[in-house]
């Protein structure tokens, strides 16, 4: 697999997220993760991720399950220095550092994701395991990443519901809050103040997210860049 996500332009990297590579304390684990990751043209400190989540289950088969991530630490540093009440309510459940990410599942299964998993019982079906992943990779992950490649995709899609979750009426605060910090952070303050002016002047929020919530936000981005209250205060 890792080769073959190489030819796609992604190197297997260290675990992004707080979980690590295995299941901790266990000789032997459960689940691995392996992550790869690719910077994208354009944004730094922005990354695509691609992670396969390796299950064993108790009769020795191994399930493999694609995720796929834009992820910046950039984001996630400014993250931790913003108030709790400044974020959504679920914040300290997630990772720091996620702006986005979509199960594969979530592409061809929406109502059973699980289905998108492919499994591994002997040596032979290692081949065929990864033929499945990759042509997800090649197919809707590409075309996932592809629609969220540049600052103003980003802006777009925070507006949007996350593809696969249960609210389909409300925009994911978490991800709409961190497109906000990555725009700020990459001098686009016009666009997060036309962003968090369309947020603030919603009527309904994520059960995440409240009126409160995003007013403590707004107010705390204030803070933390200076050019984004000059820019709503003019």
């Amino acid at each position: 697999m890792a080769e073959a996500l190489a030819v796609e332009g992604f190197t297997q990297c260290e675990a992004l997220d707080r979980h690590g590579e295995a299941q901790p304390g266990k000789r032997y684990p459960r689940w691995r993760h392996a992550w790869f990751a690719a910077d994208i043209d354009g944004l730094p400190g922005v990354r695509q991720a691609v992670m396969a989540d390796l299950m064993i289950d108790r009769g020795g088969c191994v399930s493999v399950f694609g995720w796929a991530y834009v992820m910046s630490d950039v984001v996630g540093q400014v993250r931790a220095e913003l108030p709790v009440d400044a974020l959504e309510s679920a914040a300290g459940s997630l990772e720091p550092s996620r702006i986005d990410f979509v199960s594969f599942g979530d592409f061809r299964y929406p109502q059973n994701v699980s289905r998108a998993k492919s499994w591994v019982a002997v040596e032979a079906d290692i081949d065929n395991s990864v033929v499945e992943f990759m042509d997800y990779v090649r197919g809707e992950v590409r075309d996932w990443f592809g629609r969220r490649s540049t600052i103003n995709d980003l802006l777009t899609r925070a507006r949007e519901p996350a593809l696969g979750a249960i609210d389909q009426l409300n925009p994911a605060p978490e991800c709409l809050r961190d497109v906000v910090i990555l725009a700020l952070s990459a001098g686009c303050v016009q666009e997060a103040v036309s962003l968090m002016d369309w947020y603030r002047g919603r009527d309904q929020f994520h059960d995440w997210d409240s009126a409160e919530r995003v007013a403590a936000f707004d107010a705390a981005i204030g803070v933390r860049f200076p050019e984004y209250a000059a820019a709503r205060s003019a």
